[in-house]
């Protein structure tokens, strides 16, 4: 398997090679273009090359994830979370390297033009666009080698804003798409176990309450610039935590769906321990949520007893 991933991804970067190549040429056409008509220094000379980054942008998690999936399907072998986690980083790393590159050509001659502000506006909406396409094109590669691999039900996005009750925003925006389906699959083995039914449906409706809480548009709700700007901060905050929870709750739920004499019960404490310290620490504020939780550690730990 390894090996497999080895010489996918010396053909994911020989596609990201061609991929800039082709804009290489095409950037080259633009500015001759503008060079002879005598619009070199122009906004409009700007704003086309920088159409031309973005017709890349949406091309890498498509064409990168095309090969993921062809090589894949081909040898007929499954694609994991792990290996998910690793395309994302890459594909984002790659993509933020061509950003900063692009900042640096072009911010400066925006800011000459007085339109500095509308650069750093495109160049954010230009992450926001990427992380949403990877995600989806993440899916579809997923279904696909799924669908010939015999791998089990995938929960995709529509599947975790039902079971959560949130929006598809919210998900992009903390980023735990990912790992919340990690969850749910684990979720889904230990289903059938009467005893858990209970304690995982309290699990799932303490999620619900983080993920309505934080969904508040709470800075609509001050009138003053500095206080919209210190409630945004706290908004990002409350963000970054719960993502923390869902990524502590992974590993415990792990040790969940394993027979009792292969638990590892240093696992189970710590992922708890971190889970619990993050609730306290928002000054009371999801205190109520720690019940939510806490009976399934307690499940767990009783068996071990």
């Amino acid at each position: 398997m390894d090996n497999l991933d080895e010489k996918i991804d010396t053909l994911i970067r020989e596609k990201l090679f061609s991929l800039i190549q082709e804009n290489g040429a095409r950037i080259k056409r633009i500015t001759i273009k503008y060079i002879k008509s005598n619009k070199k220094h122009t906004l409009e000379h700007w704003q086309t090359l920088y159409d031309s980054y973005e017709k890349v942008f949406r091309a890498m998690p498509r064409e990168m994830l095309r090969v993921e999936r062809e090589v894949r399907i081909k040898f007929v072998s499954p694609l994991t979370d792990t290996r998910m986690n690793l395309l994302k980083t890459m594909i984002n790393s790659e993509a933020e390297i061509l950003i900063q590159k692009r900042a640096k050509e072009c911010q400066p001659e925006y800011e000459k033009l007085g339109q500095g502000d509308l650069f750093e506006q495109r160049v954010e909406h230009t992450r926001e666009k990427l992380n949403e396409n990877l995600e989806q094109q993440i899916q579809k590669c997923l279904d696909s080698v799924n669908a010939v691999t015999g791998q089990g039900h995938t929960f995709g996005i529509q599947d975790l804003m039902k079971i959560y009750d949130v929006k598809e925003s919210t998900l992009h925006e903390i980023n735990i798409i990912s790992p919340l389906r990690s969850i749910n699959a684990l979720l889904a083995k230990v289903n059938g176990n009467p005893g858990l039914t209970n304690n995982l449906e309290n699990l799932q409706q303490g999620f619900r309450h983080l993920f309505k809480d934080i969904q508040k548009n709470r800075v609509n709700d001050v009138a003053t610039m500095e206080a919209r700007k210190k409630v945004k901060m706290e908004v990002a905050r409350d963000t970054m935590t719960v993502r923390e929870i869902v990524i502590n709750t992974q590993p415990f739920l792990e040790q969940l769906v394993l027979p009792e004499d292969r638990r590892n019960p240093e696992v189970v404490r710590k992922s708890w321990s971190n889970i619990f310290e993050i609730l306290e620490s928002q000054e009371g504020r999801w205190a109520s949520v720690i019940p939510n939780f806490k009976p399934l550690y307690e499940f767990m730990c009783g068996e071990g007893n």
